[in-house]
């Protein structure tokens, strides 16, 4: 469990660098971050960590390499529908929904994959129940948001927003596909079991499934920011010599999501057969708790209500007292 909080910490720094990129437009910063964290970076992890992968492939078979994959880009859509909503609607509050809302059916349906006979039994309660706790935090988080959005007693309403309602859809909508790639682990379980009897360490075993996953993940990403790019003619915001810096932040970001996700795997292969159970919404509700702190320090919430910052600091702790129920449960 604390090697999956901590995996939560990194991740949460994910797309903090994101905004202090200069000069490039959402796409140009997408593309070279999605490129590294999504295609380069889980390959490199698996090839480096997973003795003979491609014999892990075959022994699953093409079926389950094709779910995986598609599971992966399934939650690469996901991805896109996320750096959306962050430009709309702001990192806390993106966070709050999307990965909280991902929480219920990202722990319960590896459950009914893996062992659905828990269902039956008290700790298969307790953990629907942790996790109907944590979807109630989400919507407090989510409500913080729109009281965000209030002005403060005496001042002038805002006027509508219509993107901000896109974007609360789109997180809402991200929401739902973003758990794909936690059942894309508990798919590819046979890929992980073979590398582990293949001689790869346990902490790293599962970096063969998110080599296959995550890369089929980029796809959606790519495609987007090859679109933006041409619509919009910011290919040639590339150019020029002082782009170094963003280069390295794009770099920085990756370097972050994908060790966030090494540790989550290592994490969930450590939990036992239910990791991917137990440990996904602990895994979502430290991004959310990380997120929402790095949306304060860079002044997201800067002037909101009190009641805003109350009900979000409220949804929060409900998400904590939810991932002590899921500590219980195992």
């Amino acid at each position: 469990m604390t090697l999956t909080v901590l995996a939560g910490a990194v991740g949460s720094s994910t797309l903090m660098p994101f905004k202090y990129v200069r000069g490039w437009k959402w796409e140009n910063t997408w593309l070279t971050y999605s490129f590294l964290a999504y295609f380069i970076f889980p390959w490199l992890a698996a090839i480096l960590t997973v003795p003979h992968l491609l014999s892990a492939y075959q022994h699953v078979g093409l079926g389950t390499v094709c779910l995986v994959g598609l599971f992966g880009f399934g939650w690469g859509a996901s991805v896109v529908l996320y750096g959306l909503g962050l430009e709309i609607v702001g990192l806390s509050l993106t966070s709050a929904i999307i990965l909280g809302c991902s929480v219920a059916i990202g722990s319960l349906v590896p459950l009914l994959v893996l062992e659905p006979h828990r269902l039956a039994t008290l700790s298969g309660l307790h953990i629907v129940a942790a996790d109907l706790l944590m979807v109630c935090g989400v919507f407090f988080c989510a409500w913080a948001g729109e009281l965000r959005e209030r002005p403060k007693d005496g001042g002038q309403p805002k006027p509508a927003d219509s993107r901000f309602v896109w974007g609360l859809l789109i997180c809402f909508i991200a929401g739902i596909l973003a758990p794909l790639l936690n059942i894309s682990l508990a798919v590819g379980a046979g890929i992980t079991r073979h590398a582990l009897a293949m001689g790869a360490n346990h902490l790293y075993a599962a970096d063969g499934v998110w080599g296959l996953a995550v890369s089929m993940g980029a796809l959606p990403s790519l495609g987007t920011c090859f679109v933006k790019l041409s619509k919009n003619h910011t290919w040639n915001r590339y150019a020029g010599n002082k782009n170094a810096g963003n280069y390295l932040l794009c770099f920085v970001m990756g370097l972050f999501f994908i060790i966030s996700t090494v540790m989550y795997g290592a994490a969930a292969g450590v939990l036992g057969t239910l990791g991917p159970v137990l440990g996904w919404p602990v895994y979502m509700s430290s991004l959310i708790i990380g997120n929402n702190f790095w949306g304060w320090y860079t002044g997201e919430w800067a002037g909101a209500r009190s009641l805003a910052i109350r009900t979000m600091l409220f949804g929060i702790a409900v998400q904590i007292v939810a991932m002590v129920l899921l500590g219980i449960a195992k």
